[in-house]
């Protein structure tokens, strides 16, 4: 059985609110950030005291193929997750990405990079997609939420969407708005969002000789996950590391985990830990490049073991 919804760029008052409320919809779907057709925290209220249950969108552009690129979905998740925490929208819910134009086999590459972006970046919501509906197919289960419009679907609807915006551009109670059935629990405000990726859980805590003086990023982490898994915040990384912005690491990036900075005097030998390299280690004892392989020629750096014993000096 379907829900009514409605999703609108005209900002809410208690009263329109109401109005369309009472006009026997149920669900509105906003929009995210610093623009006329935005909602902030005090229409966020004002919506939900109506009972109507407010759905978040981020969409500055996206209507044109060169838009979606794994490095523009990237920007946008960052800038959404900023704007959802301003307005105060809780951790769990959905936001929802569009690709808002007539999107042909030659412009799906882009669509997959940008939804990789998306899903390697937004960390406290879930990713929602906008589009017609080849791009729901080509995007099932590698999203959490699914919106299809039937612009451009050619009167074909996906069985497994949530949303179904089904006709545009019409008022009701004075207020412009395009209409969409609900099909399944959309990722409203408030309430449970059930996802069908699994959440990673919290990686369990190491022992302090496990861990190793430098950790090398990898494609998809940030300092959130990295803390976790030494035991450190992001503020004690951001220091440790002098990152003028903790939001941007990049994969191969070596940070440094060790909370303490090893003395100038280095010793004669060191035990080799999980993660560590030459390179690294050089780097964190001020040693000139190369002066590992050079004081330890029978040790091949490219296989290096932990519990292995190399010549510092």
């Amino acid at each position: 059985m379907t829900r009514n919804g409605f999703d609108c760029a005209t900002k809410l008052t208690a009263a329109t609110a109401k109005n369309l409320k009472d006009a026997g919809f149920s669900y509105v779907a906003r929009y995210l950030g610093n623009s006329w057709k935005t909602f902030d925290a005090a229409e966020a209220k004002v919506i939900q005291e109506v009972g109507l249950k407010l759905i978040s969108i981020a969409q500055k552009s996206a209507n044109y193929p060169g838009y979606h690129t794994k490095a523009q979905g990237i920007a946008d998740a960052m800038e959404a997750e900023r704007c959802a925490k301003l307005v105060g929208q809780p951790v769990g819910s959905a936001i929802y990405f569009a690709v808002d134009f007539d999107v042909q086999a030659c412009h799906m590459k882009g669509i997959l990079d940008y939804v990789e972006g998306l899903n390697s970046t937004l960390k406290d919501y879930k990713v929602g997609l906008y589009g017609s509906y080849v791009v729901m197919m080509a995007v099932k289960d590698k999203v959490d939420y699914y919106w299809q419009t039937f612009a451009w679907s050619n009167g074909k609807v996906a069985d497994h969407i949530h949303k179904h915006q089904y006709q545009n551009d019409v008022k009701v109670a004075g207020i412009a708005i395009d209409k969409n059935d609900i099909k399944k629990d959309p990722g409203a405000w408030g309430e449970v969002a059930v996802p069908k990726r699994k959440t990673p859980k919290p990686t369990a805590a190491i022992k302090e000789d496990d861990i190793p003086e430098i950790h090398i990023v990898i494609a998809g982490e940030n300092l959130t996950l990295i803390g976790r898994k030494y035991g450190l915040s992001i503020d004690d990384l951001a220091k440790l590391n002098h990152l003028a912005n903790p939001d941007v690491i990049y994969a191969g990036q070596p940070l440094r985990i060790k909370r303490k900075v090893p003395s100038v005097s280095k010793p004669d030998t060191y035990i080799i830990k999980k993660g560590d390299t030459f390179w690294d280690l050089e780097k964190v004892w001020g040693m000139k490049h190369g002066t590992l392989n050079r004081v330890n020629p029978e040790v091949n750096p490219e296989r290096l073991q932990p519990g292995q014993k190399i010549r510092m000096k």
